[in-house]
């Protein structure tokens, strides 16, 4: 069992030498399990160990003698224990939710703020291989699509860890009765009340007896498939969003739908899901009603439309491009200035932009024509001074590439159907005597643009991740 657990703390880069790990301890067999083999390896892998149990209130004296049975354990081990109680079926009531649902939601707050209190870099958890099995057809059952499939992460965030998501129950209690761990029983884990009772009471050992005895590795390999394949797919989504994002900054994004003409539908999805889950801090994701009613928005062009998302997101389709919003209003942009580092970074944190910028030699460029719309370059010896960029203000001119002279930049926003309410997030990189040399993200000027003369050039990038 030990080497079972090294083996996969191992495999999934669990733990750094030094972390504080909290260990979350309910008292039934595998997390007593958890914590006595993290403690037994505690020296090994460098590891100070810290234990919690939060008492759900639901169970009366049977759930106050599981805290003190986990103090107990922790005091015979000489680790520190944090013990709370939450009155969980009160939070349950007032806020409308599941027992099951209030219960996660009230502990893992607990987690978080036990580990910030003790600067606990890791959570470790007990989830074991028939929780993982268990998972899986519960979520079959309800239809998921790959990312329910995917089970329970052996890692989350970089903070939860899983030691155990690999060993079976029964070979969790065998280590329990070998150490004489004395582990507490949840009775309510007996009653098939709850869906997850009901698998694992009923239906899972119907289909080990009459269809696949090792059905829980089969489904714990069937998680580690589809998580491969998962995380694969969304990679791909993620930089295809990169390339098709004009503009974004905190809690708003604007996506060209011409340049995701062509992309599947699928892979729409898994971006519309990112954008969720970073626009509403939360690892939920819509429904598929909201995937698909957002699918069926970027297709309705050239018609506007506009769609309500959860958690407060408003998505609007209009001049070929999809806007999603957090918070319902577009907020004016403050002014800002800032000096261009040279070559170097510049935040913009009024915007949540960066714009990156490098220092080339002539030969060293690519054709201008295969930059992104989010580069640009210019010939520097041109330059008239200090290059700065700013937000827009009112009387700007610009003077674009390929124009014959000089037009207002509210024209120029005009004519590309720029909404008013965005034209002031767009940032201008000017220099000189504040002349606009390049709005980012759109077209450089025209007095700057690379020539047969030119000899060294500024490579800008607008990156529009968010900034820190």
């Amino acid at each position: 069992m030990l080497e079972q657990v090294q083996a996969t703390v191992l495999k999934f880069s669990m733990f750094t030498p030094g972390d504080k790990v909290l260990v979350g301890v309910s008292g039934g067999a595998d997390s007593a399990a958890l914590f006595h083999l993290l403690f037994r390896l505690r020296e090994e892998l460098k590891l100070t160990l810290f234990a919690c149990h939060l008492n759900h209130m639901f169970r009366g004296e049977e759930a106050r003698t599981d805290a003190e049975w986990v103090a107990a354990l922790a005091e015979s081990l000489d680790v520190p224990a944090v013990i709370e109680s939450f009155n969980v079926p009160a939070y349950m009531t007032r806020y409308g939710l599941s027992a099951q649902v209030a219960a996660r939601q009230v502990r893992y707050d607990f987690y978080q703020r036990t580990a910030d209190r003790l600067g606990a870099v890791k959570v470790a958890l007990g989830h074991h291989a028939d929780d993982q099995a268990e998972t899986v057809l519960i979520n079959l059952i309800r239809g998921a699509g790959l990312a329910g499939l995917r089970g329970i992460p052996p890692v989350r965030d970089n903070f939860y860890v899983r030691p155990l998501i690999e060993a079976r129950r029964a070979r969790i209690e065998s280590y329990c009765s070998t150490y004489g761990l004395s582990y507490r029983q949840d009775s309510s884990n007996l009653k098939p009340v709850y869906t997850r009772n009901r698998i694992r009471l009923e239906l899972m050992p119907l289909l080990e007896e009459k269809y696949n005895p090792t059905m829980v590795d089969s489904l714990n390999r069937l998680t580690g498939i589809i998580r491969e394949e998962d995380e694969y797919m969304d990679a791909v989504a993620a930089g295809i969003l990169v390339k098709a994002t004009i503009q974004a900054r905190p809690g708003f994004v604007r996506l060209s739908l011409e340049h995701l003409a062509k992309t599947p539908a699928v892979l729409k999805r898994r971006m519309l899901r990112i954008i969720y889950r970073e626009l509403a801090g939360s690892h939920n994701v819509p429904d598929l009603r909201h995937i698909e009613n957002a699918l069926g928005l970027m297709e309705s062009r050239p018609l506007p439309g506009r769609l309500e998302w959860p958690a407060g997101i408003t998505l609007l389709q209009r001049y070929g491009e999809l806007e999603i919003v957090k918070g319902g209003l577009w907020a004016e942009i403050p002014y800002y200035c800032y000096v261009l580092n040279i070559p170097g970074s510049t935040c913009i944190p009024e915007t949540g932009a960066t714009i990156e910028v490098q220092m080339k030699n002539i030969s060293q460029i690519a054709d201008p024509k295969t930059l992104h719309p989010g580069e640009a370059l210019l010939d520097y010896n041109k330059l008239p001074g200090p290059v700065k960029v700013r937000r827009r203000k009112d009387g700007d001119l610009f003077w674009p590439l390929g124009f014959k002279g000089t037009i207002k930049l509210k024209k120029f926003f005009i004519d590309r159907k720029i909404p008013r309410e965005l034209r002031g997030s767009v940032p201008l990189v000017v220099s000189g005597d504040d002349e606009i040399v390049w709005v980012a993200g759109m077209r450089p000027g025209e007095k700057w643009k690379i020539t047969e003369e030119t000899e060294k050039c500024l490579h800008l990038k607008l990156i529009t991740k968010h900034c820190k």
